[in-house]
């Protein structure tokens, strides 16, 4: 009898060993999901959301949506489970990678429109939708949604701290946590509002972008500046990096009072 159960037990780890050999892992999450519900027994939200990501580790959006779907599902009596905040940022994610950004602006939309005080978006939330926009080159969108996650405070990059030498007080954006889609999102969008009538800031002193200095980056060195570098190049106006500080960037109170009067004066021009 023991034998018999040593046999049974090898063959079951034979079998498990060749699927993760021949199934990526999505397809086994899928797989093991599928056996659960097979077997009687309700997938709680933990599990769903583990599901999800497997599918978001492999770009596999369409079966992470078919996941998140089937959560609300009521078919053969199942009693639906409501996705969680978690659940819905691995399916953002997974269309992040996949290219669906259209799917995920709505998943966003939806998260906005559940009327859930426990599930609002985070940052999270948004770093993966700006990426997944500024990915497919939908600047606009990508800008309006930014300016909801400034004014819902689910993006703070906005510091106010005393200098290094004076100690008066300077104000920075503080951009170090953010992907390189999502600084680029914000360091675009908060200059463009100078010409606006209601600025992020005001030209009357430095702007001081933090970028980091890749302490904790695997090459040691900041994916941000280069990126933030473009596009201050991109958009002519002139930056300097502090030789006591290699993880800012400083734009002068003087260049950006230039690149108002400029960009004032070409839109003056084309009316």
């Amino acid at each position: 009898n023991q034998a018999e159960k040593r046999r049974k037990r090898q063959e079951k780890m034979g079998v498990a060993r060749v699927a993760k050999s021949s199934l990526q892992w999505w397809e086994v999450a899928l797989s093991l999901l599928r056996r659960m519900k097979e077997d009687g027994l309700k997938p709680d939200k933990q599990v769903y959301s583990s599901v999800i990501s497997a599918c978001e580790s492999d770009g596999q959006w369409q079966r992470a949506l078919g996941v998140l779907r089937s959560m609300s599902a009521t078919t053969g009596g199942e009693i639906p489970t409501p996705p969680n905040l978690f659940c819905f940022n691995s399916a953002i994610a997974a269309c992040q990678k996949g290219g669906a950004w259209l799917e995920a602006v709505e998943l966003y939309e939806r998260i906005r429109a559940s009327g859930n005080r426990r599930m609002r978006p985070n940052f999270v939330t948004i770093n993966s939708l700006l990426i997944a926009l500024e990915e497919a080159g939908q600047r606009e969108m990508a800008e309006s949604i930014y300016k909801e996650a400034l004014h819902d405070d689910i993006l703070l990059p906005w510091r106010a701290r005393s200098g290094e030498t004076h100690g008066e007080w300077i104000r920075a954006m503080d951009l170090h946590q953010f992907s390189m889609p999502l600084a680029k999102v914000a360091v675009r969008t908060a200059l463009e509002s100078l010409l606006t009538p209601r600025p992020q800031f005001t030209v009357d002193k430095d702007l001081i972008i933090i970028v980091g200095k890749g302490n904790r980056s695997e090459t040691g060195e900041t994916a941000l500046r280069p990126v933030v570098q473009e596009l201050l190049d991109d958009m002519a106006i002139p930056s300097h990096i502090p030789e006591k500080n290699s993880g800012r960037i400083i734009i002068s109170a003087s260049d950006l009072s230039d690149y108002v009067q400029r960009m004032s004066w070409r839109g003056d021009e084309s009316v």
